[in-house]
Formats: C-alpha cells, structure tokens, sequence
C-alpha cells in the first residue's frame, strides 16, 4: 500500500503573451460564472466548494497578471 501525499506538486508552465492573455480571459469568464454559482446556490457545502474554487480562481489570475 502506498500513501499519498498532499503536498502540491509545483510545475512551471510556460507562455507566450498570446496564450497568457486567453488563459486570463477563460478565467476571468469561468470566475464570473462562480460567482453567479455561489449567489444561486442554497446548499450550504456546495456553496463553500465553489467559493473555495473562486479562491483559487482569484490566486491563479493574480499570478498571471504579475509582469
């Protein structure tokens, strides 16, 4: 039996401006529909998924946003 581990795995991607400004977009879109998701969303654990994913929407778009 093997154990996992939860330690991220760290990778470097690399982008020309072209791909980094349509990843920015898809993520900006895919944000804007979280939010609208967490506002319709009366389930209580689902809503803290989805703002747990809005989270890392928002780290992942400040990253790509750093000259």
């Amino acid at each position: 039996m093997t154990a996992t581990s939860n330690v991220p795995t760290a990778f470097t991607l690399t982008l020309n401006e072209n791909e980094r400004t349509e990843l920015i977009g898809f993520l900006e879109q895919l944000l804007r529909d979280k939010l609208i998701e967490v506002h319709r969303t009366e389930a209580a654990d689902y809503r803290r998924y989805v703002q747990q994913q809005e989270t890392i929407l928002r780290g992942l778009l400040e990253r790509l946003r750093r000259p």
